[in-house]
């Protein structure tokens, strides 16, 4: 018993000596996002309710570098971390047909890829894709086989 105890406590001393991977403690938020509209207009896409009732799209101010607000715990970043910052309207219909109205959005950016829209964290479903690759690319090129 002491020496099963002994292996145990040795062994989460020498695992609280492991170092994470540089990457975790990555502070910069990568390049800027040049195709960032493309990418919003995807991203919406696959979140709105009714995506053919996409309308009145408009960026009203660029993605901008700017520090994290980690006062929204949702999304998984640490305080001081990079984002670029875009804030844009769109207008589209609810689950009911009803037009929503022109309201606005916040999205932020790191590598490449949407890591929060609204101060919220982006559905797995749509993580997964961006990693995979243009979530958007099998859309585009099924059209361009009808």
């Amino acid at each position: 018993m002491k020496r099963s105890l002994l292996i145990i406590v040795m062994f989460l001393m020498i695992a609280g000596c492991a170092t994470p991977p540089k990457g975790a403690f990555k502070i910069d938020c990568g390049p800027y996002p040049e195709k960032f509209e493309e990418m919003i207009i995807c991203y919406l896409e696959f979140k709105i309710e009714d995506p053919a009732s996409l309308s009145d799209f408009k960026v009203i101010k660029p993605p901008e570098k700017v520090k994290a607000d980690t006062y929204y715990t949702s999304i998984p970043l640490a305080e001081g971390d990079e984002v670029w910052e875009c804030f844009i309207v769109y207008d589209s219909k609810n689950r009911d047909g009803k037009q929503i109205g022109k309201d606005l959005h916040v999205v932020w950016f790191r590598d490449g890829n949407i890591v929060a829209f609204d101060y919220s964290d982006i559905e797995g479903e749509f993580r997964i894709k961006q990693r995979q690759g243009n979530p958007c690319e099998k859309k585009n090129s099924d059209q361009g086989n009808s």
